[in-house]
Formats: C-alpha cells, sequence, structure tokens
C-alpha cells in the first residue's frame, strides 16, 4: 500500500533580516498566507511587526 503524504501547506512567505548577535540571520514567515496584519511569525525569530522590521512581502 502507497501511504501519500499531505500536500504542503502554503506559507506566508514575508521575508526580514534581524541581528541577534554579530551575524545577520534571515527569517521567514511562517503562518498561512490569509493571517493578514503587518505582524508575522519566524521560528527563531518569534513574532514581529513589520514596523519593527523591514519587511519584504512574498508578492514583491
Amino acid at each position: 500500500m502507497t501511504r501519500q503524504l499531505p500536500a504542503p501547506v502554503p506559507l506566508c512567505g514575508a521575508r526580514t533580516v534581524f541581528w541577534p548577535d554579530d551575524e545577520a540571520c534571515d527569517a521567514e514567515c511562517s503562518w498561512p498566507p490569509e493571517h493578514g496584519g503587518t505582524r508575522h511569525f519566524d521560528e527563531i525569530l518569534g513574532e514581529w511587526d513589520e514596523a519593527e522590521l523591514p519587511t519584504v512581502l512574498r508578492d514583491e
């Protein structure tokens, strides 16, 4: 019996760069695209707002 993998969940994909130490780190929003608003979430950075960090949206 062949097992089917679930379809990938689309992500918002908004991106930013942050500097926790001396090196820059990239962050990408892992919330679904329909989350709306200016807040985003990355596993390492956590939640951020477009007013706090320059953010590139997926469709730009």
